[in-house]
């Protein structure tokens, strides 16, 4: 007897269709709430101290050791050991970060062109490799003499030196610093490299997680990087204390082995990228379709506005005068060991600030945190600044101290645009979109330099100018200072609702 095929199946049941509450609506299998929590991807929240993905994290705490140490070295070696100028000074500020506008491009790279099959480790590697051989050649090359053979020459006005005190300044020493400079450019340039390709995994992450946490990978990564940067800030001011580097201690480690601390660090980074960081094998992707709907992406509104809100913050935000390290050597009097431990206090209060932000902040109104976050640090930050200015009260403590609160409202507001580029990121271009949101800093950082240096240069703020320290030159540092807070078009944020709010945008300038 032939078993009928129908006795399994109900014969009322009717096609399945899609509705608000049916488990196959199309917006619950885009965002399955139910499921994962509104994750944007699957595989559930990422545990970063596993074997698989602790080399991700290691490589951000080697950025933090080697990134506090390039840009810590401004001060005590080309400002106070060297004696470059103030516009020198601030140009390599500037040229130092100039390879991480290469971010986007290292991350097109990675997205598009895997190396035997992977996204992701091999330029990891490479990165790496690049930056530890620029870091072992500052190793070896030499310093030279410091400009003043006596640290004391630095406070005599120049038209007061003496034949036998100007026999002691080393007129070439201002030279040594070109060859440092671009080491360390290029060292910028391997990182870029491998942090550009590591993005792609720290937004993979970031999307698996549920909406109450999403960002929570992120944020972790950003406090490793500022706890290792201690380390940084630690070496670069109690290991460049001497009187050379515009200190008071009788000896210093050298240029030379702090460098070689961050060749260790960076060699490390390139081990553990290869070995700790879990990567299946993809196939290349077209280009031309890859580029594509990277272009179709950017012309969303949500995205443009993101890319011109940071670009336009960041121009105003970084702007500053070229007289800042010859103020902090000359009128504030500020000495390496304590300039480091300033930047440890600050770093630990910008890990507490984001650990406090993934624990508490991940649903705040970013607007208002921008608002708020903007206008404190132009009301911390005048104080210091223009009592040294006026000799109110000179001290190298009221220089350092105060701004140390910026900290929490600085942190606070880069963190939050970085959460939004969470929510807009695509499978399959995560380095590239991530890489191309957060190269809005480092391009806006030369524009806002070029901006200030030109500014700069109608006004009397040199090392001459400010050893005299008059009126005059006092009337100069305050009139450049005051063009340090700008309005910033209203731009709009994108949230994980797919909902649109208004930001306001206050930029402005760090005294």
């Amino acid at each position: 007897m032939a078993t009928s095929t129908t006795a399994d199946t109900p014969t009322n049941s009717k096609p399945r269709t899609l509705s608000v509450t049916s488990p196959t609506n199309f917006q619950e299998l885009k965002t399955p709430d139910a499921l994962e929590g509104g994750a944007l991807r699957p595989g559930g929240p990422p545990n970063i101290y596993s074997r698989e993905t602790i080399g991700i994290l290691i490589q951000y705490g080697a950025l933090g050791v080697i990134n506090g140490t390039i840009y810590g070295l401004v001060y005590p070696f080309l400002n106070n050991y060297l004696r470059m100028s103030g516009t020198a000074t601030a140009s390599a500020r500037v040229l130092v970060r100039i390879p991480w506008t290469f971010r986007m491009f290292f991350g097109i790279l990675s997205d598009c062109f895997p190396i035997w099959g992977y996204r992701r480790r091999p330029y990891m590697v490479i990165g790496w490799i690049f930056a530890t051989i620029c870091l072992l050649l500052m190793v070896i090359f030499p310093t030279g003499d410091p400009y003043y053979g006596d640290p004391d020459l630095a406070y005599v006005v120049a038209a007061n030196l003496t034949d036998d005190q100007i026999a002691l300044i080393n007129e070439d020493a201002p030279d040594v610093g070109t060859k440092f400079i671009l080491l360390m450019i290029f060292a910028n340039l391997g990182m870029t490299m491998a942090i550009a390709a590591s993005d792609g995994v720290v937004i993979e992450f970031a999307q698996r997680e549920p909406a109450e946490i999403r960002g929570s990978a992120l944020t972790m990564m950003q406090v490793f990087k500022q706890v290792m940067s201690i380390l940084s800030s630690a070496m670069v001011g109690f290991g460049l204390n001497g009187k050379d580097f515009g200190s008071s201690f009788s000896g210093s480690m050298g240029v030379s082995a702090i460098s070689a601390v961050c060749t260790a660090a960076a060699l490390i980074a390139a081990v553990s990228s290869w070995f700790f960081v879990a990567e299946t094998k993809e196939h290349a992707k077209s280009f031309r379709v890859y580029m594509g709907l990277l272009f179709d992406l950017v012309q969303h509104r949500v995205v443009y506005q993101l890319i011109a809100f940071r670009f336009f913050y960041f121009v105003f935000s970084l702007m500053s005068v070229t007289a800042v390290s010859p103020i902090e050597s000359l009128w504030a009097k500020v000495e390496p060991v304590n300039e480091a431990i300033s930047s440890i206090l600050a770093a630990v209060i910008s890990a507490v600030s984001l650990y406090v932000i993934k624990r508490y902040g991940l649903t705040w109104n970013w607007r208002t945190i921008i608002v708020i976050t903007q206008l404190s640090v132009v009301f911390v930050d005048c104080f210091p600044t223009f009592f040294t200015i006026w000799d109110v009260y000179r001290s190298q403590w009221m220089w350092l101290g105060p701004p140390l609160l910026e900290e929490v409202p600085g942190t606070i507001s880069k963190i939050v645009s970085q959460y939004a580029t969470i929510e807009i990121v695509e499978g399959g271009n995560e380095a590239a979109v991530f890489g191309l949101i957060t190269t809005c800093q480092t391009i806006a950082s030369p524009f806002s330099t070029v901006i200030y240096k030109n500014i700069d240069s109608h006004f009397d703020i040199g090392k001459a100018y400010l050893q005299v320290d008059d009126t005059y030159v006092r009337n100069q540092v305050a009139l450049l200072l005051g063009y340090s807070s700008y309005r910033v078009r209203k731009q709009r944020r994108w949230s994980s609702s797919a909902q649109e709010e208004k930001v306001c945008g206050l930029a402005s300038s760090p005294l």
